[in-house]
């Protein structure tokens, strides 16, 4: 089975995005990796960054620059839209999800029809900042090379709510659409799921531990829908809304995995936490996405957990794919915080036999946007120390500012993957 990577460059207004071609303080991320049939896209904002052109000032337009973006990226590195399995969309506000989704729809008329029948798995959410103040929207996507690669083909799951399923046009352009699960060769790719009941297409409680339960519960049939488990989850990503409820939703998910996995101890998935201004419906307390693998005793896709507490493994592997929880920093300045933070992800990344220079995909997340020049200017100079490959191939990044981070006084986070 091929792990083979290819590193395909991002330039903006001409000048790859690596030091030293950009100062220290300058974004800096690849355009796409690809690791074997997979693709991982960087984040695409709502500005055409290579024609300098101004962003529009409606979200439902950025969309559209942003698609496009992602669809030239895609195409550079010998894909195309129609592979895309994952979509991820941030957006500044939640008043802006009908245009989103009614850009995003209308956008794959066009370009990728075969998304409409069979749309991606999906995750959205709200957030304060992006990386510039006129940015709107941002879109990331995983895909594949080849939807009919031997071994590494794409299975699709479809979602349905109230008995309709979530593609155009049996639900309107502006509506929700996205998969139960993408699968690419045995990884399993589960959309964001919230507490909403599929056949009344209503949040039936406002109770967050009743939430919490529902959310984990599709998690598992989305899994076991594709011949996998809940014990097969390498990856999970927890959005709320209240950073006070992380350590409920931690005790929540302990005793559902005890429940349906008894002997699970501390091998529960690598996960990072994320927390948000909205989800896509304000009744939504929580939401949760995951990553796993359908067939374990495939050979070539074994999970493995590194060591971990009783909230996640600190890295979970899937295959050559590494997946680390979301390591934070101590110190009192950001720069302090990004360096220990940095240093939690060598030491894991080590720990599960690949390295820094190994990391393909970051999701670097700040407390302060004011902090994002010293945040750019730390990580290199952090990798020009301990993984002096990523200063010349930097790996592909998106960005997030968050209301909060972990724990009070967190500054910065970053969730990690990687290869061995």
């Amino acid at each position: 089975m091929d792990w083979s990577i290819k590193y395909n460059p991002a330039y903006w207004e001409g000048k790859r995005l690596a030091y030293p071609e950009v100062p220290k303080e300058h974004p800096k991320f690849a355009q796409s990796i690809a690791i074997g049939n997979l693709l991982f896209v960087s984040g695409c904002g709502g500005q055409d960054t290579l024609s300098g052109q101004p962003a529009p000032d409606n979200a439902g337009d950025q969309v559209t620059v942003a698609l496009e973006k992602a669809r030239k990226a895609l195409e550079a590195a010998g894909s195309s839209m129609a592979n895309i399995v994952k979509t991820f969309f941030l957006v500044r506000s939640l008043d802006d999800y009908q245009a989103v989704r009614k850009a995003e729809t209308e956008y794959y008329e066009e370009h990728a029809p075969l998304l409409i029948e069979q749309p991606p798995a999906a995750t959205l959410m709200v957030i304060p900042e992006l990386a510039r103040p006129e940015y709107l929207v941002e879109y990331e996507v995983i895909a594949a090379l080849d939807r009919d690669a031997p071994d590494w083909g794409v299975t699709y799951y479809p979602e349905f709510w109230g008995g309709k399923e979530l593609a155009y046009p049996h639900v309107p352009k502006e509506h929700a659409k996205f998969a139960r699960t993408q699968v690419v060769g045995e990884l399993v790719i589960v959309s964001g799921c919230q507490a909403l009941d599929h056949d009344t297409v209503k949040v039936e409680t406002m109770d967050f531990i009743e939430q919490s339960e529902i959310v984990l519960e599709k998690i598992k049939i989305g899994m076991e829908e594709t011949g996998g488990s809940l014990s097969s989850v390498v990856k999970t990503n927890v959005f709320l809304k209240d950073l006070d409820e992380l350590a409920r939703y931690r005790e929540v998910e302990r005793a559902f995995y005890q429940r349906h996995v008894p002997d699970i101890g501390n091998n529960l998935p690598a996960s990072t936490a994320i927390i948000v201004d909205e989800l896509p419906r304000p009744e939504f307390l929580v939401e949760v996405e995951a990553i796993g693998v359908a067939n374990t005793k495939d050979p070539n896709w074994q999970v493995n957990f590194g060591p971990g507490d009783e909230t996640a493994s600190a890295s979970a592997t899937a295959g050559n794919l590494v997946f680390l929880s979301g390591c934070d920093g101590d110190g009192e300045t950001v720069e302090q915080q990004i360096n220990t933070a940095l240093d939690k992800v060598r030491a894991d990344l080590e720990a599960a036999g690949s390295s820094m220079d190994q990391i393909v995909k970051t999701l670097m997340m700040l407390r302060q946007i004011e902090d994002y020049p010293k945040m750019r200017k730390a990580e290199v100079e952090y990798y020009e120390q301990h993984a002096p490959h990523l200063v010349a191939n930097p790996p592909v990044s998106t960005f997030v500012q968050l209301p909060a981070i972990t724990r009070p006084g967190a500054l910065f986070q970053i969730d990690v993957t990687a290869v061995r």
